[in-house]
């Protein structure tokens, strides 16, 4: 059984069907993506003198289940800032997501490491959670495993533990970045208040700040959403990690009837 989001196919990548999002059974989730993104910019520096402070991904159009080629460049290399940019490249030649990254220096500065909050119950102790909102058998809701913190989904604000079941890429291990972007692109499906019957609320684009890198496989999310009066909305989703806060993952959300 096929437990990876992409397939290397020459020098493209072809998306399985556990990339697969709730709004279509042809088109994708947007945190596969985002993670295949994260990991081509990682591998266009060096993840080991520098590492991912912002990255922000914007989706040009829905995107397909299908082959994609990834494209990376260095729009401004610094001492200690490098700012990337990748583009996700659809089989019409068609750029479907752009990602912009901020690569900081890394330096031991251990002594001010302390600053974070308390972490969730680990996710060994919560319950199993299940996206109900997905309506094919197989996708993006059955490659991530989900632990309920607190929160009743549907009525707001909502807590999970999430990580990956296999891998983004067929035979690499995911980074903490990828694991990161993977789950975070969720935090709206979390964090929903919506009748689904009723209403979409599709994010254009996400944002991910971290002071810290994820420390394991499992990514908690405290997610919660404010709509305005006029289709607008953004999701704000608290990241924590098991030694407690790493981040931030912002979206902003386009709601309409359907």
């Amino acid at each position: 059984m096929t437990t990876w989001f992409f397939e290397p196919d020459g020098d493209r990548f072809r998306a399985t069907e556990l990339t697969r999002g709730p709004w279509s059974e042809r088109h994708q989730h947007g945190g596969p993506p985002a993670a295949l993104l994260g990991g081509a910019m990682e591998k266009h520096v060096s993840p080991a003198d520098v590492r991912a402070a912002r990255f922000t991904i914007v989706f040009h159009r829905p995107i397909a289940i299908g082959v994609f080629r990834v494209t990376t460049e260095t729009v401004r290399e610094g001492k200690k800032v490098r700012l990337v940019r990748a583009q996700l490249i659809d089989g019409d030649d068609r750029a479907v997501a752009t990602a912009d990254a901020t690569f900081v220096r890394r330096d031991h500065t251990t002594e001010v490491s302390a600053t974070v909050s308390p972490a969730p119950p680990p996710p060994d102790t919560c319950d199993p959670f299940e996206f109900s909102f997905f309506t094919a058998p197989v996708g993006y809701h059955t490659a991530m495993e989900a632990r309920h913190i607190e929160g009743t989904w549907g009525t707001g604000a909502l807590s999970l533990w999430m990580r990956i079941r296999g891998s983004v890429l067929a035979g690499e291990a995911p980074s903490p970045l990828q694991r990161v972007l993977a789950a975070a692109d969720s935090g709206n499906g979390l964090s929903v208040a919506l009748d689904l019957a009723r209403f979409t609320f599709v994010n254009p684009d996400l944002t991910v700040l971290l002071a810290r890198e994820l420390d394991g496989e499992w990514l908690g999310m405290h997610a919660r959403t404010t709509f305005g009066p006029d289709g607008v909305g953004l999701a704000d989703t608290k990241l924590v990690g098991r030694s407690g806060d790493i981040g931030r993952g912002l979206q902003s959300l386009i709601v309409e009837h359907r």
